[in-house]
C-alpha cells in the first residue's frame, strides 16, 4: 500500500519536485533568522498543501518575530517560493524563496510592509530560513 502511495504521489508531482520525498506537502518545521533586525531567531511552522505546481497553506512564526497567516506560492522543480500574508496586526508580506530537497527547504525571505504599515515605520526586512519535513 506504501509503495502504491508513493508511486501516486511521484506521478502526481512528476511537473513540479522530483521524486515523493521532495513533495512539499505536509508539515514543516524549523527556524529563521532575521539578519535585518540583528540575527533575530524564530521557530517557524508551515503546512503546506500541494496541487501540482500551486502550494497553500498556513504559516506560524514562534518567538520573538511577527508575520504568521495564509501563504500561496508554487513550485519549479526544486525552486519553491511562499508569498504569505501576514495576519491583520502586522501589515506585512513575506516572500520565501528557496530550494527543496530530500526533506529541506531552505533559502531566504524577504519582508515588504504595506504601505500603511510603512507609514508607521516598518522597513523592509530580509533574512534566511530552513525547515526540515515532519
Amino acid at each position: 500500500m506504501k509503495a502504491l502511495f508513493r508511486m501516486m504521489m511521484m506521478t502526481a508531482v512528476a511537473g513540479g519536485l522530483s521524486s515523493c520525498s521532495d513533495s512539499a506537502e505536509g508539515v514543516w518545521m524549523g527556524e529563521c533568522c532575521n539578519d535585518t533586525i540583528g540575527g533575530t531567531k524564530c521557530g517557524v511552522k508551515m503546512s503546506m498543501k500541494q496541487d501540482d505546481d500551486k502550494l497553500e497553506g498556513v504559516l506560524v512564526l514562534m518567538d520573538d518575530l511577527y508575520g504568521s497567516g495564509h501563504f500561496i506560492g508554487y513550485v519549479n522543480g526544486k525552486d519553491v517560493t511562499i508569498r504569505s500574508e501576514g495576519d491583520t496586526q502586522t501589515f506585512v508580506n513575506i516572500t520565501w524563496t528557496g530550494k527543496m530537497k530530500d526533506g529541506v527547504y531552505k533559502g531566504t525571505y524577504r519582508v515588504e510592509p504595506t504601505p500603511s504599515a510603512a507609514l508607521l515605520g516598518k522597513q523592509v526586512q530580509r533574512g534566511t530560513f530552513i525547515m526540515h519535513k515532519q
